[in-house]
């Protein structure tokens, strides 16, 4: 008999009852897992959002059958019409952080000043925002100072070692047999290369920095 009436309890009655479990809706299904859990003699009850995907009518059933439930029930959610009278403590988690406050949903809003829940969203991504402001102008000043000198001072590196290579490539296209019997040449010749090569990225991020 308990059975019939939890079932009804959640909007199963008459022939519904008889129903095979394929040939529910995905609305029904929920409501049926949620009626299988409380007829198990659980004495904690641990519920993460429990309302997603119900409907108002199923949501108040599963909200009248967790007020008659004597264990202690932990919930999970963001609705606050269905936590409104179903709790006697909240947990807040913020920042790493736990914070408990003796009282209702209703009494945790009011300590922040807040309408709804969705709100507390709103005030995070604010302080968020805060906090990553940007530096203000005399540091910001600073900065394009320091990314300046350090652009000045590639680029003038650059120049020369594009001057060196210049000079070089000159020698090779006027006297090579001559230059080629330098062994350290084409060795510096490649270091040069490569370093320039290395200038050039280092000169392209600092201009991204700048910008």
């Amino acid at each position: 008999m308990k059975v019939r009436d939890m079932l009804g309890a959640f909007l199963f009655r008459g022939d519904e009852v008889e129903k095979k479990v394929k040939v529910l809706s995905g609305g029904e299904k929920n409501r049926l897992a949620l009626c299988k859990l409380l007829l198990k003699p659980f004495n904690v009850l641990v519920m993460d959002e429990p309302t997603n995907h119900l409907d108002i009518p199923s949501k108040n059933v599963l909200k009248a059958a967790l007020q008659q439930f004597n264990g202690t029930l932990i919930i999970v959610s963001h609705d606050r019409d269905f936590l409104q009278g179903l709790t006697e403590k909240v947990l807040a988690f913020k920042d790493h952080l736990i914070k408990e406050y003796l009282g209702d949903i209703n009494y945790f809003l009011e300590q922040h000043q807040l309408e709804n829940l969705r709100d507390i969203e709103k005030v995070n991504r604010a302080e968020k925002k805060a906090s990553e402001k940007p530096v203000n102008s005399r540091e910001a000043e600073k900065r394009r100072k320091q990314l300046k000198n350090k652009l000045r001072k590639v680029e003038d590196e650059i120049a020369k070692l594009e001057e060196e290579i210049r000079l070089d490539d000159l020698k090779l296209l006027e006297n090579y047999d001559e230059v080629s019997k330098d062994n350290d040449f084409f060795t510096r010749y490649s270091n040069s290369k490569k370093k320039l090569e290395s200038l050039m990225e280092t000169w392209e991020q600092l201009v991204e920095e700048e910008n």
